[in-house]
């Protein structure tokens, strides 16, 4: 779907450059590593942060103002897994704030491990049910 070793990597290093030693795991500073990694996508996309969506909060939302570039509902963990972010995504409903939007969607899911310091990513399309 899409190159995850990458993503994870490009937050490593966003990671390191956002954060003091004192705030590097909390949830703000992985949050502001998405945006740091993505900064470019001011250019196609509007960035909502800890958007109230379906059955909670998306953690960051990126829906595009331009065409042929996805839209994207990222969910964030620490030390959990990748799978259990998508799972959250899934079952909170976060796509039914995007009902209207008609092109693509993918889900994001991320992981910081605590102790290593490094990232996890997985992406999926979303498939709209007919």
């Amino acid at each position: 779907m899409g190159n995850e070793k990458a993503v994870a990597k490009a937050l490593d290093i966003s990671h390191i450059h956002v954060a003091s030693n004192r705030s590097y795991n909390n949830e703000d500073a992985l949050q502001s590593a998405i945006y740091l990694a993505y900064i470019y996508a001011l250019n196609k996309y509007t960035v909502f942060r800890e958007l109230t969506a379906g059955k909670g909060f998306a953690d960051v939302v990126f829906v595009p103002y331009v065409a042929d570039v996805p839209a994207m509902i990222i969910e964030l963990k620490k030390n959990k897994t990748v799978e259990s972010a998508l799972t959250q995504i899934k079952k909170k409903e976060y796509y039914v704030e995007l009902k209207h939007y008609y092109g693509n969607l993918i889900f994001v899911g991320i992981n910081h491990d605590e102790v290593t310091k490094t990232h996890s990513c997985r992406i999926e399309k979303f498939i709209k049910e007919k």
